[in-house]
């Protein structure tokens, strides 16, 4: 039997794992989880990657992003060792590798700093608004103390600077996970197949178009959620919170390059935001009120990133509708020029800390998934 890894364990409990090295492998978990199988085989091997400090096998690995953290392997778990938190905390410890500025891993799991750091950073953020409104009382008391050009420069090297560890972190992650199968008889790399290719792209887009993974893990007659109404099962939330979200980027985008957003109210880029923005408010608000009630172990472990991430989707999403309220009925008050300023300083924070965060799932699971698809 391979020895326990007391440094590597510590690595990993600083990211969220609980208790895992109480395991004594008794494959319970892994028997348990519907998405377990064959070629994808967890949370049980990667516990036993955890114990005896194997990172690259971690990080290499697609399956630790096919987990949906239902949490059936931790109710289940004889030792209480909390598989389904292991699995959460290895993705965050994937993320965290990914970024080489250190940033994330300082996120994940130094609360103090997380926290410091979010306000510091809505600051800047909340400064390089006012230079868009710099005929604002606000604006022209700040720019007696830092100069109007100081703070534009700033903001624009720190979105440049994210935008290029964002990407850099992406370009890590895949160099890790991407295997393109083993050398051939002849000593060659094998080519791509085009038909795996269309075949991968079709079955990960279904996935996250219906969540047919996600959807089974509720399917077992002992689940919490086996009798609960559709609308209030997990997957169902986590797919409104991610296509709410996409829906509003969108929306965002088309209102930028098409229109000014504040004089023109029915255009269709403004219902799709009305409509998304509705599925992300009743996502972030029922997965807020199961973490609040700690109906399951999985919603009773919930880590400082992930309320954050939460948190900052739903006042994003509330605000939102605030001023597509005070549109309506030509409200320009100085409430309303505040709940701008907080609308707008929340979603940048997201878009900025999206490579550092939680948020990160929405293009390492995908990518995950594809390759996995691909390969099986």
């Amino acid at each position: 039997m391979s020895e326990l890894d007391p440094k590597f364990v510590r690595e990993i409990t600083k990211f969220g794992a609980i208790n895992f090295s109480a395991c004594y492998n008794c494959g319970n978990c892994t028997a348990v989880c519907n998405l377990s199988e064959n070629q994808a085989n967890f949370p049980r091997m990667f516990i036993r990657y955890g114990m005896t400090g194997q990172p690259e096998k971690i990080l290499n690995s697609k399956e630790i992003w096919l987990c949906y953290a239902c949490g059936d392997c931790s109710e289940s778990c004889p030792r209480q060792a909390f598989p389904g938190d292991y699995m959460a905390a290895l993705r965050r410890y994937t993320i965290a590798k990914a970024d080489k500025t250190g940033l994330t891993r300082l996120l994940f799991t130094n609360n103090p700093f997380a926290i410091l750091f979010t306000v510091l950073l809505a600051c800047l953020l909340g400064s390089l608004v006012l230079t868009v409104k710099s005929d604002e009382a606000v604006a022209r008391w700040l720019f007696t103390y830092i100069p109007y050009e100081v703070v534009h420069n700033i903001g624009l090297a720190v979105f440049i600077l994210t935008g290029l560890t964002m990407v850099a972190g992406i370009v890590s992650f895949i160099r890790h996970i991407w295997n393109p199968g083993n050398i051939g008889s002849d000593g060659n790399k094998p080519v791509i197949s085009w038909p795996k290719v269309v075949k991968a792209l079709k079955k990960t887009g279904i996935e996250l178009a219906a969540m047919k993974r996600y959807q089974s893990c509720d399917k077992e007659d002992d689940s919490y959620w086996k009798h609960k109404p559709w609308l209030l099962k997990p997957w169902f939330v986590h797919w409104c919170i991610m296509w709410g979200f996409l829906g509003l980027l969108l929306a965002t985008v088309l209102d930028f390059i098409f229109k000014n957003p504040a004089t023109m109210m029915w255009l269709p880029s403004r219902l799709l935001g009305t409509l998304t923005g509705i599925l992300l408010m009743y996502g972030a608000s029922i997965a807020i009120t199961y973490r609040l009630m700690k109906l399951t172990k999985t919603y009773s472990d919930g880590k400082l990133a992930d309320w954050f991430f939460l948190v900052f989707l739903w006042i994003a999403g509330f605000t939102g509708f605030w001023l597509e309220l005070a549109v309506i009925v030509n409200a320009d008050t100085q409430l309303n020029q505040i709940i701008f300023l907080i609308h707008t300083v929340i979603s940048m924070e997201l878009v900025l800390l999206f490579a550092f965060s939680k948020f990160a799932h929405a293009v390492y699971r995908p990518l995950a998934l594809y390759l996995y698809f691909y390969h099986t």
